[in-house]
C-alpha cells in the first residue's frame, strides 16, 4: 500500500472459521458518523459472513452527539469528494488483495452506498460485486441505476412506516425498486418491513435513545426485544447476500491479514 487514504479506517476481522477470501465489505455510516453501533454493525457483519470489513470515516474522526449536529456534519459532507474517496478506497482493497468488494450503508450511508455503486460501475476497472443500501437513497444528481446495470447485485431495506419523505419513506423505496426492475438491474430485490420505522437495524441503547427522539419509534416501546425478529430477518437477508456475491474460493486465506494502509 503506498498511497496514504484521506479518511480513518476501522478495520474489523470475522471472529469464525468460516472466512470468504479475498472478500472485503465497506460499510457506510449513518449520519451520526461512525460511533459504536456503526461498529457493531460492522464487526457482527463480519462475524456472520466471514467476510473482511472496514469502516471509512468520511467525517474524518467528527462524531455528532445529537441530531442537530450530526444533521450538520450530513449537509457539510460533500458527497462527491466523499465517492471519489471512497474510490480511493477500493482500489486499495484490490492492491490488498481483496477482489471481492461490495458495500452496505445505513441511513446516509445506505444512499452513498448506491452511489458508490453506481460510480464504480463506470469510472472504476473494479465495481461493486454486491451493494446494499439499508432505508437510504441518493439524490438523483449522484447516481443513475443504469450504469448499475448487469454490473452490480443491489439489495435494499426500508421500513414501511419510515418518514424520511424523498430519501427512505415507502415512496422512494418504489421508485428506487421500479429504477432497478425497469433498467433490469443485475439480480436485485429491495424488501419491505412494514411495521419498521427509519433506522430499524440500530439496537444499541444509545441508538434506541435517539430513535425514540426523533419520532422514528414509540418512547414506551422496547424495540431491541420487539424488533428482533425483524432485525435478524434482515440480517439473514444480507448476509446471505454478499456470501453469495463476494465468495471466491480462488483466492488464498492469507489474503485476510493483508495490511489496510
Amino acid at each position: 500500500m503506498t498511497n496514504k487514504l484521506p479518511f480513518p479506517v476501522f478495520r474489523f476481522k470475522p471472529r469464525t472459521t468460516s472466512k470468504i477470501p479475498g472478500a472485503s465489505i465497506i460499510v457506510l455510516q449513518e449520519w451520526w458518523g461512525v460511533n459504536n453501533q456503526c461498529k457493531q454493525h460492522a464487526q457482527r457483519l463480519a462475524d456472520d459472513t466471514g467476510a473482511h470489513t472496514v469502516i471509512p470515516d468520511l467525517y474524518k474522526g467528527k462524531v455528532g452527539v445529537d441530531a442537530e449536529e450530526a444533521s450538520h456534519l450530513m449537509k457539510n459532507l460533500d458527497w462527491r469528494n466523499a465517492i471519489s474517496e471512497l474510490q480511493q478506497l477500493t482500489l486499495q482493497l484490490h492492491e490488498a488483495k481483496y477482489p471481492s468488494v461490495g458495500s452496505i450503508g445505513f441511513c446516509m450511508g445506505g444512499g452513498l452506498s448506491l452511489a458508490l455503486a453506481s460510480h464504480l460501475a463506470t469510472a472504476s476497472k473494479y465495481p461493486l460485486k454486491a451493494c446494499v443500501s439499508c432505508y437510504g437513497t441518493p439524490p438523483g444528481d449522484l447516481y443513475d441505476v443504469r450504469d448499475i446495470t448487469t454490473v452490480t447485485p443491489v439489495q435494499g431495506h426500508f421500513g414501511g412506516k419510515d418518514t424520511m419523505k424523498g430519501f427512505s419513506d415507502p415512496e422512494a423505496a418504489d421508485a428506487l425498486e421500479f429504477n432497478l426492475r425497469i433498467h433490469k438491474t443485475a439480480e436485485s430485490i429491495i424488501y419491505r418491513y412494514p411495521e419498521q420505522g427509519h433506522a430499524f437495524m440500530n439496537d444499541e441503547e444509545w441508538s434506541i435513545e435517539q430513535r425514540k427522539n426523533l419520532g422514528f419509534v414509540d418512547k414506551t416501546s422496547d424495540p431491541k426485544v420487539t424488533e428482533q425478529q425483524v432485525r435478524e430477518l434482515a440480517w439473514s437477508r444480507i448476509n446471505s447476500f454478499f456470501v453469495q456475491h463476494l465468495s471466491n474460493r480462488q483466492q488464498s486465506v492469507e489474503s485476510l491479514d493483508k495490511p489496510l494502509g
